[in-house]
Order: structure tokens, then sequence, then C-alpha cells
């Protein structure tokens, strides 16, 4: 019984914490995922206390999993740095665009980027849609960020300098590629992009 009370409560200031310093506190939606799961565990529980149902290790189990072992992972991740929000929202875009629908996989990282402006997959993730919709501007803004983030994302330097050639920025490109093919001689796509005769001609 002793058990019983001590699991309960502790259930209980979870539930509280994650709604109170999570999901009000941060204005994140996303967190509603597991509070709902602690709440499906609360309920069991007390329904297992007053009714003396659902006995047995595996609902043990169950009932530690859904109310103590997921949200304890979910805070102790956030606390090493890992944003769970950030993860439902990049796992979501990408199911979406698995069933193609781009559009709503964008909306999703829009609204997590608008969220966390510091999510360097988020930014990553919208900089390719762009790009494959042909946005090539909206591409170099969102690959801008990238690299403000992660200043040796050296592919998203690549894809900067690619783009500004398709936008005839020529002089741009070529000084971005020289800086990389500096920085990563091993970058081949580089070196050959800087080879291609309608960049040597406009830099000779």
């Amino acid at each position: 019984m002793i058990e019983q009370i001590i699991f309960s409560l502790i259930s209980l200031l979870l539930f509280f914490y994650i709604f109170i310093f999570k999901l009000i506190k941060k204005n994140d939606t996303t967190y509603l995922v597991i509070l709902i799961t602690q709440a499906i565990g609360i309920l069991l529980n007390f329904i297992h206390i007053i009714f003396d149902i659902f006995t047995g290790l595996t609902f043990k189990l169950i009932l530690y999993i859904l109310c103590l072992i997921i949200p304890l992972v979910v805070l102790i991740s956030e606390f090493k740095g890992v944003n769970f929000s950030e993860i439902i929202y990049v796992c979501l875009s990408k199911i979406l665009m698995i069933f193609g629908k781009r559009k709503k996989a964008k909306d999703v990282l829009t609204n997590l980027v608008s969220k966390y402006d510091k999510s360097y997959t988020g930014h990553k993730l919208l900089a390719e849609i762009y790009e494959t919709e042909g946005g090539m501007r909206k591409a170099i803004d969102e690959y801008v960020k990238v690299l403000d983030i992660k200043g040796n994302d050296y592919k998203s330097y690549f894809k900067i300098s690619k783009l500004l050639n398709d936008l005839d920025k020529k002089n741009e490109a070529i000084e971005m590629l020289s800086t990389l093919v500096k920085k990563k001689p091993e970058l081949y796509e580089a070196s050959k992009m800087l080879r291609r005769p309608i960049i040597r001609k406009r830099k000779i």
C-alpha cells in the first residue's frame, strides 16, 4: 500500500511539473503527448487502487512506463540538452514528407523554428523543402540560419554557393566556393563546381 501511495504521489508530481513548466511555461502543446500517456497511467493506477483490479507484473510494468519512465526519460534528455518538442516536430514533418504532404510538413517546421529559432534540424529541413519547391532565396535564408547555428556544416555552405550560382550571383558563389575548398579540400563537389567553365569565365 505504501508503495502505491509513493508511486501515485511521484506520478502526480511529474504530471503537474510537465504541465506547468513545459506545457504552460514554454507554451508548447507537443508536451500533451506526454501528459496524455501520464494521465492514462494515473487513471489506471487509481482504478487499480479503488477496485483492486489489473493486478500482475505486466500491469505494474505498463504503469511504470506510462507514469514514470517516459516522463523521466524526457526530463533527463532535456536536462542534457535534447529538445523533446523538437524531436516530435521533426519526426512529424518527416512522416508528412513520406506521404507527400509537403505543405503540411513545411507548416510544422515553420511552427518549430518560430518556437525554437536555434533548431538546426528544423532550419535545415525547411531549407531543403524550399529548395525542392524552387524557392531558392528562402532556401538560402534557411541555410544561412543553419550556418549561424552550426558553422562547420560545409554541405549547407556548398548548398548556398550552388543556389547563388543558380540565381546568377556568380561572384558570391565563387567567393563561397573558394573559401569552402580552402576549408574542406576533400569536398570534391565544391572543387568540381569551381572548375566549371561558367564559373571560371566570370572569375577571369
